[in-house]
């Protein structure tokens, strides 16, 4: 919300809303899955504060929120579609593409960077896979982070159903992430 002071009382008032926009974990939080003749739906169990919104969003995204809450294990892909501002439709149109896993190093910041890229190193399809400052976390942190990422990349490769990027999703990559990156810049490696 945004405010500004009156002059002659000194209080706030208000002159508008920098409006939230509400995601998928955040929405599947407030909701459950219900067992109906028909299979399940999703219904939201929430009456706090900006409810009509959170129903909206209910109405709205249904399908997604129905797959969120039954795949707890996809659900960073959906959040990925989300903040990718991608659907399964908008990804089938990059099926025939060669697409490859991007890998960004700072060996200044160590911050680490991955994501899906065309042949010519452009980022592709909005957010990043993976956003890593290497020494922050542990090595085994690390290649959970390696794995998730290749996890996900995996997910949208067979969303989109492009063999190639799904070629490069491979698990034997961690290997290369960990000896590559982790072990020569990790500030303990030094």
């Amino acid at each position: 919300m945004e405010f500004k002071q009156e002059l002659e009382t000194g209080t706030f008032k208000m002159v508008g809303t920098t409006e939230t926009t509400l995601k998928i974990k955040d929405v599947a939080g407030k909701c459950r899955l219900v067992k109906t003749d028909n299979g399940v739906k999703v219904e939201l169990a929430y009456t706090g504060p900006n409810a009509s919104k959170y129903l909206q969003y209910v109405e709205k995204h249904r399908e997604e929120l129905t797959k969120y809450l039954m795949n707890p294990d996809e659900a960073d892909l959906y959040e990925w579609l989300e903040t990718s501002h991608q659907t399964a439709e908008t990804l089938k149109k990059h099926e025939k593409e060669k697409l490859i896993l991007y890998v960004n190093f700072d060996p200044d910041t160590h911050k680490m960077l991955t994501g899906i890229a065309d042949e010519n190193i452009t980022l592709k399809l909005g957010s990043p896979l993976m956003e890593v400052n290497i020494n922050e976390i542990t090595r085994d942190e690390f290649k959970l982070s390696i794995y998730n990422m290749l996890l996900l990349a995996d997910e949208i490769a067979v969303m989109m159903g492009n063999h190639d990027l799904r070629k490069m999703a491979n698990i034997q990559i961690v290997k290369t992430y960990l000896s590559e990156i982790y072990d020569k810049f990790h500030d303990s490696a030094n």
